[in-house]
């Protein structure tokens, strides 16, 4: 029974997809389409600003690299020149 286990786990283990955002080696896309700006702190950061995303304020996304994958933040900041 033991065995039988331990091969259910090994199979789980190692038949798990990559995650998702896990090559280092590029910067993620933005995910909102062309953004307004772009902020690249190399090599563990990009920040994406979308400019009146959703009335009046301003969409930040940042990538940074957490262990060995890349983690997405998302903030909404107020922005006084949006109509």
């Amino acid at each position: 029974m033991r065995l039988l286990y331990l091969l259910v786990l090994t199979f789980i283990i190692t038949s798990c997809e990559p995650k998702e955002n896990c090559d280092l080696a590029y910067y993620p896309s933005p995910p909102y389409g062309n953004p307004d700006y772009t902020d690249q702190f190399a090599p563990d950061g990009v920040t994406y600003v979308y400019v009146c995303y959703s009335g009046s304020y301003n969409r930040v996304v940042t990538y940074q690299v957490v262990g060995t994958c890349w983690e997405m933040y998302s903030e909404e900041e107020y922005n006084l020149n949006c109509n």
